[in-house]
């Protein structure tokens, strides 16, 4: 969900869209999560902030506003807010959707191109409270953003600031694009999303750090950790009290460090968790061509099955068959006829003659033994027998 849709769904308005797209306004929201903690954020410091009464409208800060959401939802319950970022960009996208707003809304904003290190354009003890959502752990110089808003606040008057706690996420990932030269002084370099310069820098808060820095010149009330986020309220002292200064103690830096191989430890796991997902992946898929495969030999082996059975099935007719013929007349005539023709002890080409049974692909008569051929007729038909063969005489040779 977009800053437009978070916003107009708070306050049941109507979301238009922008006329021009915004490039490098905002870097990418991240998880569900993230967004959700920066909601619960910005929910805080409008439970923190004084409220205006009735001809009473309290006037507010919201230094590093960026996309201008806060400020939007303070101008909406009624407070005069003026907004101040160092990029052009933000502002220009913060007008326009102050534009779309009703006008009595509208009227209630200010939006201005300003450094925080030096408000010189706002006179002072010009504001009731204001409002530093995270920009304490990337300025250069968070003394001097705090003089300023000192110097710009009536006594009495309200600060709502959060910060990050300890070592998280972003700053890791910011941190990568360098590295710092004291890491006991606890500075991360890196250059910030969307910048074209290393000059924003990202400092890892605790407790005691905070302290340091903020009670010389605000009297902090109520310091909370909410979603790895510190968020506080501090009222403007009228003097100050020692010299303000960011620096971490011995066993706070000693915590850092700790804390930097922790999540040095868990990127390791991660990485493997991502290494093991990724085979995890490999092998679904390898298992999924494998059911693939799988279920069509399954269906190869029903339709072979199948074949089995219907040709089991013609085997059977086909015994049958061939049972019946053995049982019919026709099979015992040519049986006998067999027995006859080829007696038992007889060979034929090609098959053997066993019990009067003639097996082999070709039968022919015996050639070994040659029997008289006897030609009997039927009983009313008779042939004259032929007559014997009779050998002519030897010659006689007369006596001498």
């Amino acid at each position: 969900m977009t800053d437009d849709q978070v916003f107009h769904a708070c306050h049941g308005t109507e979301v238009n869209p922008a006329p021009h797209d915004i490039a490098n306004v905002h870097a990418a929201r991240g998880t569900d999560v993230r967004e959700a903690g920066r909601l619960d954020r910005v929910h805080w410091i409008l439970d923190h902030l004084p409220a205006s009464r009735p001809g009473r409208p309290v006037t507010v800060l919201d230094l590093g506003c960026d996309d201008s959401e806060l400020t939007l939802l303070l101008a909406e319950r009624g407070d005069r807010v003026s907004g101040i970022d160092v990029e052009p960009p933000a502002i220009a996208h913060a007008r326009r959707r102050r534009d779309r707003l009703p006008a009595d809304v509208a009227s209630r904003t200010d939006f201005t191109v300003g450094d925080g290190h030096g408000l010189d354009g706002v006179p002072d003890g010009a504001f009731d409270a204001a409002v530093a959502g995270e920009i304490l752990d990337r300025v250069g110089d968070p003394v001097q953003v705090l003089s300023e808003l000192h110097r710009t606040l009536r006594p009495g008057a309200t600060l709502v600031f959060t910060v990050p706690y300890g070592v998280s996420e972003e700053v890791l990932r910011l941190a990568r694009a360098g590295s710092a030269e004291r890491p006991e002084d606890a500075e991360l370099a890196a250059a910030g999303p969307g910048r074209d310069d290393d000059a924003e820098r990202r400092r890892v808060f605790y407790h005691g750090s905070l302290r340091h820095l903020v009670e010389p010149l605000f009297e902090i009330r109520e310091l909370t950790v909410l979603r790895q986020h510190l968020a506080g309220v501090a009222v403007r002292r009228d003097e100050r009290r020692g010299t303000p200064g960011f620096a971490l103690s011995r066993a706070e830096t000693a915590f850092l460090q700790r804390e930097r191989r922790l999540h040095g430890e868990i990127g390791e796991l991660r990485a493997l968790c991502a290494e093991m997902a990724a085979r995890e992946g490999t092998l679904m898929r390898a298992g999924e061509d494998l059911l693939g495969r799988n279920a069509e030999l399954s269906a190869e082996a029903a339709r072979l099955r199948h074949r089995v059975g219907h040709l089991e099935g013609r085997l059977a007719e086909y015994r049958e068959l061939i049972a019946r013929l053995r049982r019919s007349r026709a099979w015992r005539l040519i049986t006998a006829y067999r027995r006859v023709r080829y007696p038992a002890g007889g060979k034929i080409a090609g098959g053997k003659v066993t019990g009067g049974k003639v097996t082999g692909r070709e039968a022919v008569a015996p050639v070994a033994a040659k029997r008289p051929m006897v030609i009997t007729g039927s009983a009313d038909a008779t042939r004259p027998a032929l007559p014997a063969r009779t050998e002519a005489p030897a010659p006689v040779t007369p006596a001498k």
